[in-house]
């Protein structure tokens, strides 16, 4: 196999080492800016080239010892060996790589903040989604990596919660001392995933299975894991992952589980969807509440179960295409006693088209990691005041804003660091009307 000498110049948008062999980039995994390292090329195309380390001859002085025994297999986390000291600086320099890339903007003079920092850096996911497997006598959470089909267990994961962790080992033992087995395709039979949420102290777990179901001596086992309040499974034996397009049928504890934020209690039922890290989420929210006007109106797309919005005063029309999400929406309103919110399940694209025509709205506040088409010329015909734009998607995000350009100007910028460890990040933009 072909070696190579190379040096380091940065990270790429999925935490890869970049370097250059004769002017052609090559994406180098575990590799740090500043570091010389010598690779063995395991991939060539015209565009680009992968490579391995095979030595360092030169570390970078901020590579630290991976707290994680999986990192150099597992393809979740891909900045365990960088001090968390650089993630911040380097997260909001892939966002203005991004810019300089797709627009004209003087990058340099744009008003980007500082990436705000996670407060906690590991254990803070809420929520895992894992499929079963099968391995040396026993059934696991595991997860088979595309690219070497390496087998990761996920029960002792340094991000995910601790007491999801402890919680996963817990019901591993329970299916193993039952004799459950992981999935087969050919009978139809079998446990295919597993999905718990952690919200507020209280667990929700739910299993995807065969058409077997769950057996009842499992469903009784655990329920009696002490955080554990409801146990739900679905029958699915089709390709497709969308589970929750399925019905759900809870075999024990509440149908739904609470969970503060703005000194209000919210209910979450089992299909709509829970912030990963509820502590960046409650920031991101605070930052886009101190962004609004007092005496807007407001349109407010993929709003969820309403946490934002329920926290507002504001008049809203709030859209979003899950039932599920505006069920527990309009539930929550009723329980808290808010009337301000309108409440709209459509396809979020065919809605602004419609509610831009149909009123004026000063404010949007959009969560998407692209603009569509209508939303752009629904936001730009109607002359709204001010768009509040969170994404996840720096070049997707970078696109939108040249294309804004000429009706709107960029009145701040901040990068959030809503999943520490990997190069994925949130960024908030607020524009306004030229």
């Amino acid at each position: 196999m072909r070696k190579e000498r190379v040096e380091i110049k940065k990270l790429g948008i999925n935490g890869e080492g970049i370097g250059y062999i004769h002017k052609k980039i090559c994406f180098i995994q575990d590799a740090l800016p500043g570091e010389i390292v010598d690779v063995e090329i395991v991939q060539e195309t015209r565009q680009f080239l992968k490579g391995v380390v095979k030595k360092y001859i030169e570390k970078s002085k901020y590579r630290q010892p991976s707290f994680c025994k999986e990192y150099k297999n597992c393809q979740g986390c891909a900045l365990t060996t960088l001090d968390y000291s650089q993630h911040l600086n380097f997260k909001k320099g892939l966002l203005k790589d991004a810019l300089k890339k797709y627009t004209h903007f003087d990058v340099e003079h744009l008003p980007i903040q500082k990436t705000i920092k996670a407060p906690l850096t590991q254990h803070y996911r809420q929520v895992v989604s894992l499929p079963m497997t099968y391995f040396k006598g026993k059934i696991y959470a595991g997860i088979f990596q595309r690219e070497t089909k390496y087998l990761t267990l996920m029960n002792e994961c340094a991000m995910q919660d601790q007491t999801i962790n402890t919680s996963i080992q817990q019901i591993e033992d329970i299916l193993h001392l039952h004799q459950v087995r992981d999935y087969n395709d050919k009978v139809k039979k079998g446990l295919r995933f597993m999905r718990i949420r952690h919200i507020d102290g209280q667990l929700q777990v739910l299993f995807v299975t065969g058409q077997d179901g769950l057996k009842p001596e499992v469903i009784e086992a655990v329920s009696q894991i002490p955080q554990v309040k409801s146990v739900w499974y679905t029958i699915n034996t089709t390709r497709y992952q969308q589970f929750e397009m399925q019905g759900y049928k809870k075999v024990y504890g509440q149908s739904y589980l609470p969970f503060e934020c703005f000194g209000q209690k919210y209910l979450y039922s089992v299909k709509s969807e829970f912030p990963v890290y509820p502590e960046m989420e409650k920031r991101k929210l605070e930052l886009i509440r101190s962004l609004l006007d007092d005496d807007s109106k407001i349109l407010s797309l993929n709003c969820g179960i309403g946490l934002l919005e329920l926290s507002l005063k504001q008049n809203i029309v709030a859209v979003d295409e899950k039932n599920y999400h505006i069920k527990d929406a309009k539930d929550n309103a009723k329980f808290l006693g808010r009337t301000h919110v309108q409440w709209i399940c459509q396809d979020v694209h065919e809605a602004v088209i419609h509610q831009c025509k149909k009123q004026h709205f000063d404010e949007v506040i959009v969560r998407t990691s692209q603009l569509s088409d209508a939303m752009k010329q629904s936001f730009i015909l109607s002359k709204v005041k001010h768009i509040i734009y969170v994404s996840d998607h720096p070049s997707a995000l970078a696109k939108d804003l040249e294309e804004l350009d000429k009706y709107y100007r960029i009145d701040k910028m901040v990068p959030l660091d809503t999943y520490p460890y990997s190069a994925k990040f949130d960024t908030i933009v607020s524009l306004v009307r030229k």
